[in-house]
C-alpha cells in the first residue's frame, strides 16, 4: 500500500538581505545548515540574487557534496558556460573541484544553490559537472500539470542524470484548481519551494503559499509513498527536492563535507597541492 506523505513542517525563510559576492548580490538560505538529522541528505540551500548583474563571487573548491544550481530568472555564466531560466547545473565535487572562476550574472538574476552530502562510496569519487537543460529535460504530463523532471522519476518520465546520491527533482506546474500526485520512495527526505501562487500539500491538506517551505515526514517501513499536491485559484509552479539519507558522522567545514575530521584534513590538503581540477574541463551537456 502507498503511504501518502503528510507536511511535517513549514519553513518561512527570512527577508533577502546582503550577500557574499559583493554590493550587487543579496542572499538568503531556505534551507539553513546546521540541523542535518533534519534535512539529511541536504546540508543547504541559497536563494542568491543580483538585481545589476556583473561578476559574481571568486574561483572556489568543493569536496564531498554535490551543489545543485536551479536558475530561476536571469542569467549566470562562468567558464563551464550559460545557464538560462530553468537551466540547472549539476555539480558533483567527490574528492575535489574548482568552479565559479569568471562568473558573471545578468540583471534580475536569482538562483537557488542546494548543497547535497554525498555516500562515503562516492565522497572519493571524479568529479563531474552536467549541464541540464530545460528544453531536453523528460516531462510528465497530467490534465492541468506539467513536471518536469531533472533527476529521479515522475510517471513515465525518467531523467538521464548521473546521480552520486539519490535525488528526485521536479519542477511542477499547475493550472489554478488543479490536482497532481508524485511517488518517492518512502525512505526519502524531502521539502517542496512553491515558486509561484499557492498549493495544499500533503494528506491531511496543508496550504502553503509563495516562497514557503514545507517538509514532507517520513514514514516507517519501506516501498513508495505518494505527495499531493492541488493548487489554488491560481496557476502554481512548486519545486519538489527529496533524497536518500546518508548514513554518516557528518564533519563540514567552509566549502567541504566529510564524514570525519581526517577526511576533511585531506581535502584542504589535496586543495593546496593543486590536486583539485577547473569543472569547466569536465562539463558533460546531458538531454
Amino acid at each position: 500500500m502507498t503511504a501518502l506523505r503528510r507536511i511535517d513542517r513549514l519553513f518561512t525563510p527570512p527577508p533577502v538581505g546582503p550577500g557574499f559576492a559583493g554590493p550587487r548580490h543579496t542572499a538568503r538560505l531556505m534551507v539553513p545548515p546546521g540541523d542535518f538529522a533534519a534535512t539529511n541528505p541536504f546540508f543547504l540551500m541559497a536563494d542568491d540574487r543580483t538585481e545589476v548583474g556583473g561578476q559574481f563571487g571568486e574561483a572556489h573548491p568543493h569536496a564531498g557534496l554535490e551543489t545543485v544550481t536551479f536558475m530561476l530568472s536571469g542569467s549566470f555564466e562562468d567558464l563551464e558556460g550559460r545557464l538560462d531560466p530553468g537551466d540547472v547545473e549539476w555539480m558533483t565535487s567527490g574528492r575535489g573541484i574548482v568552479h565559479g572562476k569568471d562568473t558573471v550574472t545578468s540583471n534580475d538574476m536569482r538562483l537557488f544553490q542546494l548543497w547535497i552530502a554525498l555516500p562515503e562510496n562516492e565522497r572519493q569519487s571524479p568529479p563531474r559537472v552536467q549541464r541540464l537543460r530545460q528544453r531536453n529535460m523528460p516531462v510528465h504530463k497530467e490534465p492541468g500539470a506539467e513536471a518536469r523532471v531533472y533527476s529521479g522519476k515522475s510517471g513515465d518520465a525518467v531523467a538521464r542524470t548521473a546521480n552520486a546520491a539519490p535525488v528526485t527533482l521536479i519542477d511542477l506546474r499547475l493550472e489554478p484548481n488543479a490536482s497532481f500526485e508524485q511517488e518517492l520512495p518512502s525512505s526519502y527526505n524531502g521539502f517542496i519551494v512553491v515558486i509561484e501562487g499557492a498549493v495544499a500539500a500533503g494528506d491531511p491538506a496543508k496550504a502553503l503559499v509563495k516562497d514557503q517551505i514545507g517538509w514532507l515526514d517520513r514514514p516507517a517501513g519501506g516501498g513508495e509513498s505518494a505527495l499531493r499536491l492541488r493548487a489554488a485559484d491560481a496557476p502554481a509552479r512548486v519545486l519538489v527536492y527529496a533524497g536518500e539519507p546518508q548514513e554518516m558522522r557528518l564533519a563540514a567545514r567552509g566549502p567541504f563535507i566529510a564524514g570525519s575530521e581526517a577526511e576533511l584534513a585531506s581535502y584542504f590538503a589535496a586543495y593546496r597541492r593543486g590536486e583539485f581540477p577547473l569543472a569547466s574541463s569536465l562539463r558533460q551537456e546531458v538531454g
